[in-house]
């Protein structure tokens, strides 16, 4: 159930608990498509966000003709099953076991839907990390960036600076996990994940400086790319967004940079595509590069 401005409306959404390679199960939402069925996306979340953030949008999708899936990632929201400190997962398992066992799951169950990615943030540098994601036809990439401190300039590279070389690092180390919710952040994180998304972000080539090419899917791609860029992002600057979008391959490629005035907004930033405040600027523009 939802409320949405003061009414109680149906959605139908089943609850289901998927095992992953790694041996820890997640939690995943499947939204049933409210009309004929034109194919199943895949929602993959941006870090620390809890896959409720993308639920108005999911119902909107499946009131267009798809079956849609959403998950948290091992340790996030329903996903979460026990104290942090004790939980052990990385970025890399958050690919290749949690977002493969979604794919693999809705490939199974829906074997004849063509497939779309919706990547949020480090969703759309995870969806090539993980094997599956070459069977796509199209994979959408909001606000998805090379993470490397470098890509930010003024005072949001020393925001960044001081993010991986202090807070990440000392923090985590401090709770036995980065405890997000306290510092009114982000949802908490396991600390292995922490570990190697600081790691990342320190480096130039970002998370392509610890992986041969082959055992990399980016490149392997081949449904139809859509990228998107948020001119005010302070978590994805247009330069970082365009360097990881160069490293996907595929069939051709739909870019957007969206400018707030272009939209009579004063601001969308890293999450705003997806609030359902904003529906009528950009839901049916990301259901039309997805279908065309």
């Amino acid at each position: 159930m939802k409320k949405n401005r003061g009414k109680i409306e149906e959605v139908q959404m089943d609850s289901r608990e998927l095992a992953t390679p790694a041996g820890y199960s997640i939690t995943a939402k499947e939204f049933v498509c409210a009309t004929r069925l034109k194919g199943v996306v895949v929602i993959v979340p941006a870090t620390g966000v809890k896959q409720s953030y993308y639920f108005k949008f999911a119902d909107f999708i499946r009131n267009n003709g798809y079956v849609v899936f959403t998950f948290d990632y091992g340790g996030i929201g329903a996903s979460r099953k026990g104290p942090l400190r004790d939980f052990h997962t990385s970025a890399t398992a958050w690919a290749k076991n949690d977002l493969e066992a979604v794919i693999r799951y809705a490939g199974k169950k829906y074997p004849e839907a063509k497939q779309v990615l919706i990547g949020h943030s480090i969703g759309g540098q995870l969806i090539g990390l993980a094997p599956s994601s070459v069977l796509a036809s199209r994979i959408v990439l909001i606000a998805a960036q090379n993470g490397y401190w470098k890509f930010w300039k003024g005072a949001g590279r020393l925001r960044m600076l001081l993010n991986w070389y202090f807070l990440f690092p000392v923090i985590t180390k401090i709770f036995g996990y980065f405890p997000g919710k306290k510092l009114g952040v982000m949802e908490d994180l396991p600390k292995g994940m922490v570990r190697e998304w600081r790691k990342w972000c320190v480096t130039p080539d970002y998370l392509f400086g610890y992986y041969e090419e082959e055992s990399l899917f980016f490149h392997k791609v081949r449904g139809k790319l859509i990228v998107y860029s948020v001119e005010d992002d302070r978590f994805a600057p247009e330069e970082a967004v365009n360097w990881l979008s160069r490293k996907y391959a595929g069939t051709g490629m739909v870019r957007r940079h969206l400018i707030p005035a272009d939209f009579g907004l004063e601001k969308i930033g890293h999450f705003g595509i997806f609030k359902s405040k904003n529906k009528s600027h950009f839901w049916n523009l990301l259901l039309g590069d997805m279908e065309n």
